[in-house]
Order: C-alpha cells, then sequence, then structure tokens
C-alpha cells in the first residue's frame, strides 16, 4: 500500500511517497504531481518496494524533469537499467520471422 504526503516548499510541490509503489497506485500518483511537472519533487526516503511499472513510471518523471529526492540506489540502478533497455528497443528494431 502507499500513501502520499503533499508539502509545498516554495513553488515546487513534494509529494512524500511511504510504503510500496506498485502499478496499482500509480493513476493516484499521477493525479497528485501538479501539471508543470518541473516544479514537483518525488521524495522516495520511505519507499520500501517497487515493480517494473512503477520503475518505467519513475523513469518517465525523470524524463519529464521531476526530482527524485532519497531514492534508493537499487531503484536508480533499475531505472538506469530499464531506460538503457528502452533506448536500445527505439534504436535497433528486432527482426521478426
Amino acid at each position: 500500500m502507499l500513501r502520499i504526503e503533499k508539502e509545498s516548499e516554495g513553488t515546487r510541490t513534494i509529494l512524500r511517497l511511504i510504503g510500496r509503489v506498485r502499478s496499482d497506485s500509480l493513476e493516484e500518483l499521477r493525479r497528485q504531481i501538479p501539471e508543470s511537472a518541473s516544479a514537483a519533487v518525488l521524495d522516495l526516503t520511505e519507499v520500501d518496494l517497487v515493480d517494473l511499472p512503477s520503475i518505467r513510471f519513475l523513469r518517465d518523471c525523470q524524463n519529464r524533469k521531476i526530482e527524485l529526492r532519497n531514492c534508493a540506489p537499487y531503484i536508480l540502478e533499475w531505472i538506469r537499467r530499464e531506460g538503457m533497455e528502452a533506448e536500445e528497443s527505439h534504436e535497433s528494431p528486432k527482426s521478426r520471422h
């Protein structure tokens, strides 16, 4: 289960994520992110579990310039690897026989 606590830091909105970030919680998380993505921060200090859809969501957040704060190293590495795989699949289409 994911709990989201919202705070303000000047013009930025900080969403503190607590618990498990899983695919079933992503829609609510999307609704909580402000229109101006660069004004958003996701604080992952208290995240204890993520799944693959969540990793892809966090990668997309990074691409939109949403800051991922206090993100565990294993999550950052997983995001990096998913980004590399996504780039490779776009660059070299696999032939189908």
